[in-house]
């Protein structure tokens, strides 16, 4: 018998820089609860939703190929799946056991938390464990604003999680191609000057806002001229998380903690 899995299921947090769950599911391995197995789920529910593209999945993916490098480089590789959510964890279970689900929350759009939804009356039903750590400033199940400025705060103020030291491999291979827009049935839709994905894209437009792009910043952000390059461009990276989208929030001559 194989000891069971937890699952780090990556959504739109595509980094092992400050991600809690990665780090919380590597601490229940190494205290005897299961080996983990980082996961991306790719949904063609999802990429057939009017607001998704196939540039879109092209920077996903390359944000997809580093993360897996990156994990690879722990010691296990990001494993990647094709079909829906519930469908996907459940035959996990079955074939494998779940021992807990590790993720973040997303906030997404109306899809994404059906899905969530579904997926949390799914862990109910099968006695599994899902852990969901916050991802941005935004405060689930509050009744109102009161309090949640403090609890920004205190978010904001919480060091960066490094990642785990390492994660040991798994006996078996597992599913590690990452499909192209093409196999996912994606209608093309070239942009020569579309933004790269990946952890390495993000820190050089990061770094490139701080200390050059953004010192003009609050005079050249109106302009169609000049907010091209004095904007962060940093909208796809938060989208998808190869940076957090909090925590370097400090004047520029802090730099970035990550």
């Amino acid at each position: 018998m194989t000891p069971p899995l937890n699952v780090v299921w990556f959504k739109r947090d595509l980094r092992v820089a400050d991600h809690r769950p990665l780090v919380l599911a590597a601490q229940a391995a190494k205290d005897g609860t299961g080996l983990v197995l980082p996961l991306y789920i790719v949904e063609p529910g999802l990429w057939a939703q009017p607001d998704t593209s196939a540039r879109q999945w092209e920077f996903a993916a390359e944000s997809l190929s580093e993360l897996q490098a990156a994990l690879a480089g722990l010691g296990q590789p990001l494993c990647v799946m094709v079909g829906e959510a519930v469908a996907t964890l459940d035959r996990l279970h079955k074939r494998h056991g779940i021992a807990a689900l590790w993720s973040h929350e997303e906030t997404g759009n109306g899809w994404t938390y059906a899905r969530d939804l579904a997926v949390k009356a799914w862990t109910r039903t099968a006695g599994v464990p899902w852990h969901e750590a916050r991802h941005f400033g935004v405060i689930r199940r509050i009744g109102s604003r009161n309090g949640w400025a403090k609890a920004w705060e205190r978010d904001m103020a919480e060091p960066i999680t490094p990642p785990p030291a390492m994660l040991p491999p798994l006996a078996r291979d597992w599913a590690t191609h990452i499909p192209t827009s093409a196999e996912l049935g994606l209608v093309p839709d070239p942009c020569p000057h579309r933004q790269r994905g990946g952890r390495m894209a993000a820190m050089t437009t990061l770094n490139s806002f701080l200390y050059e792009r953004g010192r003009d910043y609050r005079y050249q952000m109106s302009s169609p001229v000049t907010a091209f390059e004095a904007s962060s461009r940093l909208s796809p990276h938060l989208a998808w998380g190869t940076v957090p989208c909090a925590k370097w929030r400090r004047p520029v001559v802090y730099g970035c903690r990550n």
